[in-house]
């Protein structure tokens, strides 16, 4: 078919030296083809969902809400270099309903202001100055901080005026309000090393999930299987700076796939021509004797 197109795209070239009026049509169809075999246009057929499990499709399904939502946050961190200013900090716990808030804090580590400016829980902003070497680098850093009223994350972004550093950036927000996003949340499992985030529908789960030696399992895998408490897990782990965010949910027995219908063989079409009786159990009509020399026809 590539064939095709060459010869005709050499063709257009000879027909142009006869003039405009000649070359159009000819013009015409070697775009058309150039179109068909050449350059198509490509397409996804998202009706296909693969060969995946159910347990990986009920794994996608609840943990993409969640980790969507965290992956704009961090995108609209990372965006800021400046000091904001209250307004632009309003707006992003506005876009965010699930933060608990933003603060900006100066390069000592005391908070400059919060928006908004009264929680009921207490935010320790402390922890975020011992990553000193990463704002230097100008990444982020993020915290876990457990205690009896729940488990925040704090994800820090350094602000820098003129390649000097002027303070932190600090989004913060409770992980139960994180994956309440997702529908069928305690079906999800989520934690960082050493730290349940979400316990789901089971709090033992969760807690020998966030106690796993992830230190050595991160170190060549992202994702895989586990077996707690005599049920399988399937996990998934993403970056939130410098930790390591887990996702788990529960295996679920896949459904049987049917077995596909044999087709009947085909039955063989007669030969044009032939004549073979309507009924098998029916002999076909005698043919007439062949006539005798002499014999009147």
């Amino acid at each position: 078919m590539l064939q095709r197109v060459v010869l005709a795209l050499m063709a257009c070239v000879l027909f142009a030296a006869t003039g405009c009026d000649t070359v159009k049509p000819y013009w015409k169809s070697t775009k058309k083809l150039y179109k068909e075999y050449v350059n198509t246009d490509p397409s996804i057929d998202l009706s296909q969902t693969g060969d995946v499990s159910d347990t990986e499709r009920k794994l996608a399904s609840l943990f993409t809400p969640v980790d969507e939502q965290l992956e704009y946050l961090l995108r609209t961190l990372s965006a800021q270099d400046l000091p904001p200013e209250r307004e632009w900090c309003q707006q992003v716990v506005d876009a965010f309903p699930w933060l608990t808030g933003v603060a900006v804090l100066d390069a000592g580590g005391s908070p400059l202001f919060k928006m908004p400016s009264f929680s009921l829980k207490p935010v320790d902003f402390a922890p975020l100055q011992d990553f000193e070497a990463l704002y230097k680098a100008r990444k982020m850093a993020a915290f876990v901080a457990a205690s009896e009223l729940g488990t925040d994350i704090l994800i820090a972004k350094p602000l820098y005026v003129d390649n000097d550093l002027k303070g932190l950036l600090v989004a913060y927000f409770d992980a139960a309000s994180l994956a309440r996003v997702t529908p069928e949340a305690d079906q999800l499992y989520m934690a960082a090393p050493g730290v349940a985030l979400w316990n789901g529908d089971d709090p033992g789960a969760a807690q020998a999930l966030a106690q796993m030696d992830w230190k050595n399992i991160l170190r060549s895998r992202v994702s895989g299987d586990q077996m707690l408490g005599g049920k399988r897990y399937l996990w998934q782990a993403r970056a939130v700076a410098q930790i390591r965010l887990i996702y788990a949910v529960a295996h679920v027995p896949d459904k049987p796939k049917a077995k596909p219908v044999a087709k009947p063989a085909p039955q063989p079409e007669p030969v044009p021509g032939s004549e073979l009786p309507l009924d098998p159990a029916q002999p076909a009509p005698a043919q007439p004797a062949p006539a005798q020399p002499g014999q009147a026809q």
